[in-house]
């Protein structure tokens, strides 16, 4: 029997809520919500979404309350497009309404369309963000991200004689990291 699988997203659990998706999900009736707390940015790390694609079966769908839920950018949204295609479901979008099966060339161009304006939506968050960096910068207020790691760290084990691939392993670094913070 065909079933509805929702899909949710907020980008951070800091003050967003992801509760009022998943019920508007069951209310549109997905008989299971999967909810991820990520950057719609990527598709990397969306672990839920992924459990979502692999249930499918023949005749389900996979229903999202917004295009910017599954994905932010076109060629992303496409991709989780065709995935649930392949699986011969239905990708479902209640707002705006998009029910795409691969069976019409206009629900594949409203997923197109409202993938553009994702990534334009990103875009703008990206320059605002950066304008917002760069007056703070000039006021004083912003110093850049904390800093991670210990060069005095990194040096010590690699006076202890670990290599920078041994040093990125026990940090749980990257060895580019290493490599920085030895040349600090």
């Amino acid at each position: 029997m065909a079933k509805v699988l929702g899909y949710a997203r907020i980008s951070t659990d800091d003050g967003q809520d992801i509760a009022s998706q998943k019920a508007r999900l069951e209310e549109l009736g997905a008989v299971v919500v999967f909810a991820d707390i990520g950057n719609g940015s990527t598709l990397h790390g969306r672990d839920q979404l992924e459990a979502a694609l692999r249930l499918l079966e023949p005749g389900d769908q996979l229903l999202a309350l917004h295009p910017d839920r599954i994905a932010r950018d076109t060629a992303s949204l496409l991709a989780v497009g065709k995935r649930v295609v392949e699986k011969r479901a239905a990708l479902r979008i209640h707002d705006p309404a998009i029910t795409f099966d691969g069976s019409d060339m206009m629900s594949e161009v409203l997923l197109t369309l409202f993938g553009m304006i994702g990534s334009m939506e990103k875009h703008f968050i990206r320059a605002r963000q950066r304008r917002g960096i760069e007056a703070a910068k000039l006021k004083g207020a912003y110093k850049g991200r904390p800093a991670t790691i210990d060069p005095a760290q990194v040096r010590e084990l690699r006076d202890q004689g670990l290599g920078a691939t041994a040093i990125a392993k026990r940090l749980k670094i990257g060895r580019a990291s290493v490599y920085r913070a030895l040349a600090a």
